[in-house]
């Protein structure tokens, strides 16, 4: 039988986590676990991974940084683009804030203007 190789998009490493039995939840949880220690030991940042996405229907350009202070960029974000909103956060009619200028979610930043995103980029490179 031949070996399958896993590969999965980033972010898709939690998903697993909450799997059940035999689908390699330990490799994933051990890299997981190894993203974490190296926001908390305030690695540098090895690169910027670009992607893009839509959110509630918007397109936008996303960042997910490996490495670096997740603080850090998150402080910096709200200083130079505002109040951030949330993906997961609800309005108090219980509606999601849609199209805001950027949100965090998944390990990533989410800009709607691609602008917004090379500044990020600019900041935050090695």
């Amino acid at each position: 039988m031949g070996q399958t190789k896993m590969e999965l998009k980033s972010g898709d490493e939690f998903k697993i986590m909450m799997s059940g039995r035999n689908t390699g939840k330990s490799y994933w949880t051990a890299k997981a676990i190894d993203r974490l220690m190296k926001d908390l030991l305030k690695k540098p940042v090895e690169d910027l991974m670009l992607s893009e996405g839509t959110v509630y229907g918007a397109r936008y350009h996303c960042v997910e940084p490996i490495g670096g202070s997740w603080l850090e960029m998150e402080i910096w974000c709200s200083d130079t683009f505002g109040e951030t909103g949330s993906i997961w956060n609800e309005t108090k009619d219980l509606t999601p804030e849609p199209l805001k200028r950027w949100y965090m979610n998944n390990r990533k930043f989410w800009f709607r203007n691609e602008r917004d995103r090379t500044l990020f980029i600019m900041r935050w490179s090695s």
